[in-house]
């Protein structure tokens, strides 16, 4: 360790800062990272002691990193620094534990997010991430943990007192480019399918709701790579909620992606391993619950799926007439005009 550091003169004061640095970079070495690594941190003045994930610090690390570390020796650090568990427990403290292993000052728009994504794609090709191993088990129950910490910055730097979640993400989202028609780059998306985030239960043909509350979910993509999932009442649904744990939130949740577009790899990367690798909490409460199907006509295999389509407005999951898809588009369509309609936030 010693050997890393610049030949400064000796005196008390010199050998007293390098004994703090010493003990700092030992929490660095501990996640994995190599004394050449280090010897780059002390090339900068930055705070040692800000060992979070996304802390300028730690940032130095990451670009130095990406173009020199294989990905999963990369993805097995960042899990350290995570301070992630063999499976997720749902437990409240547990979630604010591991959110607070990220900093406050991590955006959902931040490049480390897309940079994170590119590297599980490189490390897990084809179905490997559904494959029954240790570090892909982590990797995946890390999407939850990134979009709880995602829900808590917006809540942290958006929401005042008596604004619902919902109230905060549209002043977070003012002044970002929507997707449309005619536009080639955009910041965020409201067009999304939220069919898997409408998970219900039914007892003699009658509907439940997770927690009991009728509620009509809606998905915010930005990036693609960050998910916001939000209900009704203008909460965010997250499996490891940081302020609040719910029945809807664990079944319901938002999921960081790590595909960049809806295509094999959003199965590969970000459908098919739930099955796998969800955490046990997770599976037992949403035993008994299902998504409507994706059944867009009648002439189905069986035609008794129809009644269970995200289409049918006389379907097990509509509501009024209305299907689940015409719910979801009007809920959709409130938060687009409340976007609108939000003073430009000064923060």
């Amino acid at each position: 360790m010693w050997s890393i550091f610049p030949r400064n003169q000796f005196n008390q004061e010199n050998l007293k800062q390098r004994y703090k640095q010493a003990q700092q970079l030992l929490i660095w070495r501990d996640f994995g990272w190599s004394l050449r690594d280090l010897q780059v941190l002390l090339r900068h003045k930055l705070d040692l002691s800000d060992d979070h994930l996304g802390s300028p610090t730690f940032k130095i690390l990451w670009q130095n990193a990406l173009t020199s570390k294989p990905a999963k020796e990369l993805l097995t650090i960042l899990l350290n620094m995570a301070a992630l568990p063999d499976d997720l427990s749902g437990d409240l403290a547990d979630n604010q534990f591991l959110v607070g292993r990220f900093s406050a000052d991590l955006a959902p728009d931040d490049a480390f997010w897309s940079q994170l994504a590119e590297l599980v794609h490189l490390a897990f090709p084809a179905g490997s991430l559904s494959q029954p191993d240790e570090l892909a088990k982590k990797v995946h129950q890390l999407r939850y943990v990134i979009s709880s910490q995602q829900a808590q910055y917006v809540r942290q730097h958006f929401r005042k007192a008596d604004m619902t979640d919902g109230q905060a993400l549209a002043r977070f989202l003012k002044g970002k480019r929507q997707e449309r028609r005619w536009r080639k780059n955009f910041d965020f998306t409201l067009t999304e399918s939220a069919r898997l985030h409408n998970k219900v239960s039914f007892e003699e043909g009658e509907i439940i709701y997770p927690d009991g509350q009728m509620s009509v979910n809606i998905k915010i993509l930005l990036g693609f790579h960050t998910e916001f999932i939000l209900d009704s009442q203008g909460n965010f649904l997250n499996e490891v909620d940081a302020e609040k744990v719910s029945q809807k939130g664990i079944i319901n949740g938002a999921s960081f992606n790590y595909a960049s577009r809806n295509d094999s790899r959003h199965r590969q990367l970000d459908i098919n391993p739930v099955k796998v690798h969800d955490p046990q909490f997770r599976k037992l409460a949403c035993k008994g619950y299902r998504s409507p199907n994706n059944g867009k006509v009648r002439l189905l295999k069986k035609p008794v799926d129809y009644e269970h389509s995200y289409f049918n407005k006389r379907g097990l999951y509509a509501v009024d007439n209305r299907s689940p898809k015409k719910l979801i588009d009007k809920e959709t369509r409130s938060f687009k005009r409340q976007i609108k309609n939000i003073i430009k936030p000064h923060v």
